[in-house]
C-alpha cells in the first residue's frame, strides 16, 4: 500500500534547520548581484531562469544547460551521485520538463550516469517568487524563507538510500536547500547531499561578508549566442563595448536574449544573411 505524502513543515524543526544546514557540501559557480547593469554571469543567470518554456528557446538554452551541467560536474569533482534533484520554482506544483531547470537535471542525470528524484517533491499551490515577499527580507531574513519553503512542500515517501546531487538556480539565503536536503535525508533515506546552486546573490559590492565568487565563463567560446554583448539605452545591440555609435548607459547582456528585442547596430554587429528567421533565433 501507498503511503500518503509527508507534509514537510510538520516534519521539520525551522529553529534547528537555522542553526545547522543538513547539506553535507554546498557549492556556488558564481554570482548574482541584482542591481548591477554590467554583471555579465547575473545575466547569464537570469537568461537561465527566463527560457520557459525552453522549447522557445532552442538551441540557445541547451546550450546554457550544457555550460552550467559541465560546470556543476566540474565543481564536485570525483565524487559520484545516484540521484539528482532540483528545487522545484516558485510557481510549479510538480516538476515541469518545460523549464530549464528541469533541462538541466536531465543533463547532469546523462552526464553522471545517476537518476532523477525531483519527482519525490510537490506543492500544494504555486506562490509567488521569495523576491516579491517583503516579509522576506531583514534580521529573520533565514528562519522567515525556511517556513516560506515549507509552507506548501510535500514529499512522497521513498527510500532512496545513497548520495544526491541537489541543484537550485540562484540562492539568498540557502533556505530551499536546507529544507530539501533535510528532506531528503529524514524522509527519504539519502545518505548525503551535496547541493550546488548556479549563483548566489551578493550585495554592497562585495563587502557584504559572503565573499567574492566569480564565474568560470571561459566554457562560452563554443558557442557564440551565449556570449556577452552590450545594449544601450536606444535599445542597439552592440558587440564591441568601445563601438563609437553607443550612446550612454550601456547594460551587458547575454547574446540571444538581446537579440530578441534589440536593434543590431550596423557598425559593430554582423547583420543575419536570411529573413526567414528571426535575427536572435539566426546562429548558435
Amino acid at each position: 500500500m501507498l503511503k500518503p505524502p509527508i507534509p514537510v513543515r510538520n516534519a521539520v524543526d525551522v529553529a534547528e534547520l537555522c542553526a545547522n544546514d543538513p547539506c553535507d557540501e554546498t557549492r556556488v559557480l558564481g554570482s548574482f548581484w541584482p542591481y548591477s547593469r554590467m554583471s555579465f554571469e547575473s545575466r547569464l543567470a537570469k537568461a537561465f531562469k527566463a527560457c520557459n518554456p525552453v522549447s522557445d528557446f532552442e538551441p540557445h538554452i541547451s546550450a546554457l544547460c550544457r555550460f552550467y551541467a559541465r560546470l556543476v560536474v566540474h565543481s564536485v569533482g570525483t565524487a559520484k551521485f545516484d540521484w539528482v534533484v532540483r528545487v522545484l520554482g516558485s510557481a510549479e506544483k510538480e516538476a515541469e520538463g518545460s523549464r530549464p531547470q528541469g533541462l538541466l537535471a536531465d543533463m547532469l542525470c546523462s552526464m553522471t550516469e545517476a537518476r532523477n528524484a525531483t519527482d519525490l517533491f510537490f506543492k500544494s499551490e504555486a506562490r509567488p517568487p521569495m523576491r516579491v515577499v517583503d516579509r522576506l527580507a531583514g534580521r529573520e531574513a533565514l528562519k522567515a524563507r525556511l517556513q516560506y519553503v515549507v509552507q506548501d512542500l510535500f514529499v512522497r515517501p521513498r527510500q532512496l538510500g545513497g548520495s544526491v546531487l541537489l541543484i537550485d538556480d540562484i540562492s539568498n539565503t540557502g533556505a530551499s536547500t536546507r529544507v530539501y536536503a533535510f528532506a531528503l535525508k529524514e524522509l527519504a533515506g539519502a545518505s548525503r547531499v551535496c547541493a550546488v546552486n548556479l549563483a548566489a546573490t551578493r550585495y554592497a559590492g562585495g563587502k557584504d561578508g559572503l565573499g567574492m565568487l566569480l564565474l568560470d565563463t571561459g566554457g562560452l567560446a563554443e558557442w557564440p549566442s551565449l556570449g556577452e554583448v552590450w545594449v544601450d539605452e536606444a535599445q542597439v545591440l552592440h558587440t564591441r563595448q568601445d563601438c563609437s555609435t553607443t550612446a550612454n548607459h550601456l547594460t551587458s547582456e547575454v547574446r540571444f536574449i538581446a537579440q530578441r528585442e534589440t536593434t543590431p547596430c550596423p557598425i559593430c554587429t554582423e547583420k543575419p544573411t536570411t529573413t526567414r528567421r528571426k535575427w536572435w533565433q539566426f546562429r548558435l
